[in-house]
């Protein structure tokens, strides 16, 4: 730049040859002093074309741009400036470098040097959406990886369109979301789990059948997601317009859950504002429904399987228990597992061809299906055997034996008490009963006088069922009118941090307030008060010994 603010001829020469675009502005009125080939090129234009023209007449695109504005920021500020924009009215950018020159009598010139970045903008506007499309890719991994750790610790289908329908409100910004499970016997869309719904929409979605018109059954029929806005659920269902005005629905998405070829469930999610629903996250509710499906699956097959558990163990368990010869008999069963209702434990009482009453309790190792269905084979056996012979019960415990032996390989593991109650004529006279008992490995029964008092009938036990052949010893005791018998299941006296002797001693305690009139509400009260605590399952029966009249005197007695 020479002195008087011209700018050097040497300098212009060397700015004709530079790749990078330059030109030279009056800072008055943006008049055009010198510019090179790649700056007029950038125009479509040549030097000649540019020189002496206001910039205005040969880049009008620019007049009020950001471009125009930042020329005037460097007029203001006269230090360098910098900046990277679109050149106005092209689909171009440009990195600029521009500065002001000041010279005599106040004349100022702004220089500026540019580039065409067009192609780097490219990579930059690709990388931006790369990485956005890589965080958004992250963000619904991470959000399914949550859904898929809390759809595995589901077991039931209340859980799993719990944990769903959550997501779907919550991932989605929806208002409202339901799962619904296809009953194929009955041809309709069960819908109980609603979730929060509108007030007076849970009943236009319950129990819909198969064929019905809606979005949803439509879905199912066609075996594909839907996604309908308002008018089009106005105009393609104009019947159902009560159901859109019930639930305040804007937007609605009905995605089915297939598993191999055939609709288990439904899940509806419901907007009552238009959402911001692209075709990823589209695809990302699909894939939501897809984690939901194998755990309705699994839901639906452990319900299945709860009711067949149901079913047996109401088969094996003795619900008509004899209330002869002035015995009150009451049961109780309750399972570890409160989904299988089903285990291991079990009573019985059984009337002998002889009037004799025979009571049972046992309990298989194991809480599950299994145990239940050993116990179902040792219980049947054990009464086939009562009832063809009048044996003692250690001799009937020890053929018992002999039949778990050929039952299979793997042997049953069981312990087992049976008690028979006997009365003599002595003792008819006498007002009392006598109760002769076996035991195999199994906890100790419970006395309880009418006072209140109790004693546990802690005669040392014998073998456990399953462990080998081996004599078993008989026990006796006499038991007065009014008395009460307690056999339970170790569930009720084991735990965690006691011993079973400790639980024992404990239940001794406890059994004073067996001694009341209601015998079935007192055992629920002590069911209660365990509550499970050893994770267990538990079989109570309880025989209350009430007084018989005794026989009438007769003139031969008095003579």
């Amino acid at each position: 730049m020479s002195s008087a603010g011209a700018v050097d001829p040497l300098l212009l020469r060397a700015w004709q040859e530079v790749s990078e675009g330059t030109v030279v502005l009056d800072a008055r009125d943006w008049r055009v002093e010198h510019v090179n080939a790649a700056g007029a090129a950038i125009h479509g234009l040549t030097p000649a074309d540019m020189v002496g023209r206001p910039l205005s007449d040969v880049f009008p695109a620019a007049v009020g741009s950001d471009f125009h504005a930042q020329l005037r920021r460097t007029r203001a500020e006269g230090g360098l400036v910098t900046w990277t924009g679109p050149v106005p009215g092209t689909d171009r950018w440009i990195a600029v470098r521009a500065r002001r020159v000041d010279g005599p009598d106040d004349e100022r010139t702004v220089l500026c040097s540019f580039r065409d970045v067009t192609a780097e903008r490219a990579l930059e506007v690709e990388r931006d959406a790369l990485t956005r499309s890589l965080q958004r890719s992250l963000e619904h991994t991470t959000r399914l990886l949550r859904l898929s750790e809390a759809l595995t610790a589901t077991r039931t289908v209340a859980d799993v369109a719990e944990v769903a329908t959550a997501a779907a409100r919550d991932g989605f910004g929806a208002a409202h979301a339901a799962l619904s499970v296809v009953d194929h016997d009955r041809r309709v869309l069960r819908t109980p789990f609603t979730g929060r719904y509108a007030p007076g929409a849970r009943q236009e979605w319950q129990d819909l059948p198969l064929d019905d018109p809606g979005p949803g059954t439509l879905a199912l029929r066609e075996g594909r997601p839907r996604f309908d806005d308002e008018a089009t659920l106005r105009a393609e269902f104009p019947d159902l317009t009560h159901r859109w005005d019930a639930a305040h629905v804007r937007f609605l998405a009905t995605v089915p859950l297939v598993a191999a070829g055939r609709a288990v469930g439904l899940l509806t999610v419901v907007w009552t504002e238009e959402p911001d629903l692209p075709e990823s996250r589209r695809a990302m509710l699909v894939a939501l429904v897809s984690y939901t499906t194998q755990a309705l699956q699994r839901a639906l097959l452990l319900d299945e399987r709860t009711a067949t558990a149901r079913t047996l163990q109401n088969s094996l368990l003795t619900t008509d228990l004899p209330q002869v010869g002035g015995l009150e008999l009451v049961a109780r069963y309750v399972a570890a597992h409160a989904e299988d209702q089903v285990g291991g434990d079990w009573y019985d009482g059984i009337l002998l061809p002889d009037g004799t009453t025979l009571l049972v309790i046992g309990d298989v190792t194991g809480h599950d299906i299994t145990a239940a269905a050993e116990m179902g084979q040792l219980r049947i056996a054990l009464r086939a055997l009562a009832v063809d012979r009048d044996d003692p019960p250690a001799l009937l415990l020890d053929r018992l034996e002999a039949v778990v032996d050929s039952f299979r390989t793997d042997a049953i593991l069981a312990s087992c008490l049976v008690a028979r109650v006997e009365q003599s004529a002595a003792d008819r006279a006498a007002g009392v009963r006598t109760l002769r008992w076996a035991n195999a490995g199994h906890p100790p029964p419970v006395l309880v006088l009418a006072d209140g008092s109790a004693r546990v009938l802690d005669a040392a036990p014998d073998l456990l069922l399953g462990v080998g052949a081996g004599h078993r010893a008989d026990h006796v005791v006499q038991v007065p009118a009014g008395a009460t018998l307690l056999l339970y299941t170790d569930g009720l006296v084991e735990r965690r941090d006691l011993d079973l002797d400790t639980g024992i001693e404990w239940l001794r305690g406890r059994a004073a307030g067996l001694a009341v009139p209601d015998l079935a509400g007192a055992l629920d009260d002590l069911l209660a008060e365990v509550a499970h605590a050893g994770g267990d399952d538990v079989a109570l029966l309880a025989v209350r010994f009430h007084d018989l009249p005794r026989p009438a005197l007769t003139y031969d007695h008095l003579s």
